[in-house]
């Protein structure tokens, strides 16, 4: 019995040999069984019901076989459409994929951003750096921690602070030295509760320095509980080429509001709008709530993701970058529609809203500038 059993054992090691060898076709079993009979030329014929049990293990080893190469095969020739649909399940797709930016998302689809796999861990507490993009106007990057099961607090929440160096400076050496105007971040939620994105702007059209098209970022997070900061450093480079600049300078009147278009970046992830505000009464401009709305010729509105803005003068005169997704395609014209928003008398300061519980405006039809695209 176990001479026998040894010997079945050799020959089956044989069987996976030559079904390794053997090329893939519909009926591997057939074609693997009579190559190994006929290489059998020292063995005598086994019993039926041996050969049936060895037939059965055959087939199981064959089966196996091929779906791992079938498997490997799939792999390597799976078309764009299904790699397109695996990046919908959320565990395999990006964060900028389901982070609701459009810009972002674009960067993730058209390979602009750079994927990182980056991590650091104090006390436990994992942080894992795995995308960043950088087009010129706004540096995003994606920031995740393991699940954690019954955890209720998010990352968000849980991110106490955060300090950054570009180059071993500090991030503000990049602001304006005469302005008390410091280069802040946000953090806008990512896919889930386990995911945020921090971004952050420079400040070269408000008199600051421009980030370089390409540095090291040191980022440091300070975590709820976490005694030490989780240091991470992260490349930073831009792969942007077709961005569109233009510095109109066009300029409107309205009642005590002078409004300037300064300049206008466009790239694949952002729209970017840099405008100057002035009360001619010298009135706080602060008070105005001025907001705009970006429309190409063909009415299509962009979304506001952003904007950051620094007042000079006796607060009277504010320049202002304000930050919207970017244009499917670049727009022969692009009109901005300036507006107020509408209070209510009491309570004092709050929005009037309207049907759709949106607060109302008011536009001003005398600010609107439309600005010819040379594409």
């Amino acid at each position: 019995m176990s001479t026998r059993s040894k010997l079945e054992d050799k020959e089956l090691d044989q069987l996976e040999r030559f079904i390794r060898e053997t090329p893939l076709e519909i009926d591997l079993v057939d074609r693997t069984m009579n190559k190994f009979e006929s290489n059998r030329y020292t063995k005598q014929p086994e019993r039926s019901r041996t050969h049936k049990k060895m037939r059965q293990r055959v087939m199981m080893i064959t089966a196996s076989a091929a779906m791992v190469f079938s498997l490997l095969f799939v792999t390597s020739l799976i078309s764009p459409t299904m790699a397109a649909t695996l990046k919908e399940v959320p565990i395999l797709s990006s964060i900028f994929k389901f982070a609701g930016d459009l810009g972002l998302k674009t960067a993730d689809e058209k390979g602009l951003s750079t994927k990182l796999h980056t991590s650091v861990t104090s006390e436990g507490f994992t942080l894992n750096v795995s995308e960043v993009v950088y087009d010129g106007t706004r540096v995003s990057i994606a920031i995740e921690r393991p699940h954690i099961e019954n955890e209720k607090e998010t990352l968000q929440d849980s991110i106490s602070g955060i300090d950054m160096f570009i180059n071993d400076a500090p991030i503000n050496s990049f602001a304006n030295e005469n302005s008390l105007r410091h280069i802040g971040y946000y953090i806008k939620p990512g896919k889930d509760n386990d995911s945020v994105i921090i971004e952050f702007s420079d400040l070269s059209n408000q008199g600051g320095r421009p980030f370089p098209e390409q540095f090291d970022l040191t980022l440091s997070t300070t975590i709820t509980g976490i005694q030490n900061p989780l240091i991470i450093d992260i490349p930073v480079i831009t792969k942007i080429e077709d961005n569109v600049t233009l510095q109109p300078n066009v300029s409107r009147q309205y009642d005590n509001i002078h409004f300037t278009i300064e300049k206008i970046q466009l790239t694949p992830i952002t729209t970017n709008i840099t405008t100057r505000t002035i009360l001619t009464d010298n009135s706080p401009v602060a008070e105005l709530t001025m907001g705009i709305d970006v429309v190409d010729e063909q009415g299509h509105k962009l979304e506001l993701i952003g904007g950051r803005g620094s007042y000079e003068s006796n607060g009277s005169d504010m320049i202002m970058d304000h930050r919207y997704t970017p244009f499917e395609s670049i727009p022969k014209t692009i009109t901005l529609k300036p507006y107020i928003h509408l209070f209510n008398e009491y309570p004092k300061g709050t929005f009037q809203m309207d049907e759709n519980n949106k607060p109302k405006i008011q536009y001003i039809p005398e600010l609107e500038v439309t600005i010819p695209i040379n594409s």
